[in-house]
């Protein structure tokens, strides 16, 4: 068995994904000069794939994931096994990636804990400030197919945090503030491995590869971390919506489901918008953002984990006060214009249109026949 083992829970929307495709690269180094092994999964399968575990817990933890369907998790159940085969195998340190672990309730923390054994283990948070991934997470969930807007988004978000710590931590559909609620996420974690054992890295977000040196420092590899070819090391690994596109997105995903569209070909025509009209633009406007009537919100609830952050006795691997939301909202936003909107719409209908549809139908055979020169037999008399 591993001598220990690192969980790296997310959280969702603070460079996970940036992560696991960095770690994927640096696996061998990892490996020779820090004594960690970062297990293959979907490389295994899909080499340019992005690594991480996530369906391998599926196969575990099942239905304490809300969006996973049993048919789903049974589909996943071998993988489990399989990554537990390469732990047991493993006499050092294994780290497993994973954000959905960031979701599940205390009792799956648990359970997941116990299949380690006496194996020691250890939990690095990622974390970024609300402003940044609840907006993010917002224009995420309408890429997906939800037609919420903005300000109904924030809404229900309040009306759920309103429900209190007790809720969060028990009802399987609260979910998202067992996720995002970075005090309580720290918490849970820290009352099932010790704080000691729990360290919490802050994305700033600028620049990225900061992210991957704050986190090979909490993982105990400061010597991998500029192991990293620079294409990866400062690559970004998400293209997320604009204000705009979100908008228009959401004004498509109502008229969709009104429409009577199926999952499948709703999702297959959002990605051809966004391949082929949205995502190719030049100027593409400016980034998603909490609307004005939640920021206040935001930052309260920035300040309440901030507060619980600071007397949980975790480590902390870069400055609390990057957590603290921008007094104005993120840099460079600015509300979508109409003009940008309808910018957008015009893009995403030039993606879809088929061009040859609107070519002038070629005339009749007949009337072709008719029109054209007649040409004269050469064994015929001159007229």
């Amino acid at each position: 068995m591993a001598e220990k083992v690192i969980l790296h829970i997310g959280q969702q929307k603070s460079g996970t994904t940036y992560l696991q495709e960095v770690l994927g690269h640096v696996s061998g180094p990892l490996a020779d000069d820090a004594g960690i092994l970062f297990p293959d999964s979907i490389r295994e399968i899909l080499p340019d794939a992005i690594e991480n575990h996530e369906k391998a817990t599926r196969g575990l933890l099942g239905g304490e994931y809300p969006w996973v369907s049993a048919a789903d998790a049974a589909a996943e159940r071998r993988k489990w096994p399989r990554l537990m085969a390469k732990v047991r195998a493993w006499p050092g340190t294994v780290l497993l990636s994973a954000e959905a672990l960031s979701a599940i309730r205390s009792a799956a923390v648990s359970r997941l804990l116990a299949e380690f054994g006496d194996t020691p283990v250890e939990v690095v948070i990622t974390t970024r400030r609300l402003d940044r991934t609840l907006p993010s997470l917002w224009q995420q969930h309408v890429r997906n197919g939800r037609g919420a807007t903005a300000e109904e988004f924030f809404a229900v978000l309040a009306e759920q945090r309103e429900r209190g710590r007790q809720a969060i931590e028990e009802e399987l559909d609260l979910h998202l503030w067992r996720a995002f609620g970075l005090g309580g996420l720290v918490r849970r974690w820290a009352a099932a491995v010790g704080p000691d054992r729990v360290r919490v890295v802050v994305n700033p977000g600028s620049p990225p590869d900061l992210l991957w040196h704050r986190f090979a420092e909490a993982v105990g590899a400061p010597g991998c971390a500029d192991r990293l070819p620079s294409d990866v090391r400062t690559r970004r690994t998400h293209s997320g919506l604009t204000s705009d596109e979100t908008e228009l997105l959401v004004a498509l995903n109502r008229l969709l489901d009104q429409a009577g569209w199926s999952t499948f070909e709703s999702r297959a025509l959002r990605e051809e918008i966004l391949r082929d009209g949205l995502l190719a633009r030049g100027e593409r406007g400016g980034p998603v953002a909490v609307p004005e009537p939640a920021r206040e919100l935001v930052r309260g609830w920035a300040e309440e984990d901030l507060a619980e952050l600071a007397s949980s006795g975790v480590r902390v691997v870069g400055r609390p006060g990057e957590l603290r939301p921008a007094p104005e909202g993120p840099d460079g936003h600015r509300p979508a214009t109409s003009q940008q909107v309808a910018d957008a719409a015009a893009a995403a209908i030039m993606a879809v249109t088929a061009r040859a549809r609107y070519r002038p139908a070629p005339p009749p055979k007949s009337w072709r026949t008719w029109i054209r020169p007649r040409t004269r037999d050469s064994g015929a008399p001159s007229p």
